[in-house]
């Protein structure tokens, strides 16, 4: 399985035109940022993920128990390693560490920050404050990804925030013929139509669900040396 392909699937395809309207939006009158949004297991992360590894954007994961000075210094760390300078002792307040990266931002303009698992900062103002000063302060794009509800909690942490997101982008259930394609993009054997559809209406169009039973079936066709799985292989193989 291909670990690194990303299918231009209806999500995908309203996910790009989320970061090229930021890219093509007038700089000195919006601000670039966007979030993309929707249920667990619908590609999020997955996109964040492989988009920032084939575009070169800096990818970054909060986490469940970052504080605001943790938050700036892993982001000065991303930052020295997207840039390729060399790594100079994270210290000082979480401002002084975020004030650096501040200033390296503002020499590299429209740099791509994605922020994943954005909803771990909705109850912690610092950090959200200081994405926003990010893209207040640089001409920087910041992508945040989150939850189904993550449109809502940024309403409800700050209507001045909101007002500042310029693209929403909801990910949906994914339709037959977008799995269709996602297979085709991930698969090292070829996989029948019917097959897909059949593992489709079984995951409902949640992706992450897709992805695990399509590598069991590679697995096992692998082993059994069937290059291409059909529909009378389904039973033998489970």
């Amino acid at each position: 399985m291909k670990e690194y392909a990303l299918a231009k699937t209806q999500n995908v395809q309203k996910a790009n035109e989320l970061l090229e309207y930021l890219q093509k939006r007038p700089k000195t009158e919006m601000v670039g940022l966007g979030l993309i949004y929707g249920e667990p297991g619908l590609g999020k992360s997955r996109f964040a993920r492989q988009a920032a590894i084939q575009n070169d954007y800096i990818y970054f994961r909060l986490e469940a128990t970052m504080t605001a000075k943790s938050f700036t210094g892993r982001l000065l760390e991303r930052i020295y390693y997207h840039f390729g300078m060399p790594k100079i002792g994270v210290r000082g307040t979480a401002n002084e560490i975020f004030h650096r990266s501040l200033e390296i931002l503002k020499n590299f303009e429209n740099t791509i920050i994605v922020i994943d698992e954005i909803d771990y900062a909705f109850k912690n103002k610092k950090i959200l404050g200081s994405i926003r000063d990010i893209v207040d302060e640089t001409l920087s794009i910041v992508v945040l990804v989150g939850m189904a509800d993550a449109k809502e909690k940024l309403l409800s942490a700050d209507v001045h925030y909101f007002d500042r997101c310029n693209f929403f982008c909801e990910f949906k259930s994914l339709q037959t013929d977008d799995l269709i394609l996602l297979c085709d993009a991930v698969c090292d054997i070829n996989v029948d139509k019917t097959v897909i559809r059949h593992i489709a209406k079984k995951t409902k169009g949640n992706i992450r669900k897709f992805i695990k039973s399509l590598y069991s079936l590679e697995s096992l066709a692998e082993k059994q040396n069937i290059q291409m799985i059909k529909p009378e292989h389904i039973a033998i193989m489970q």
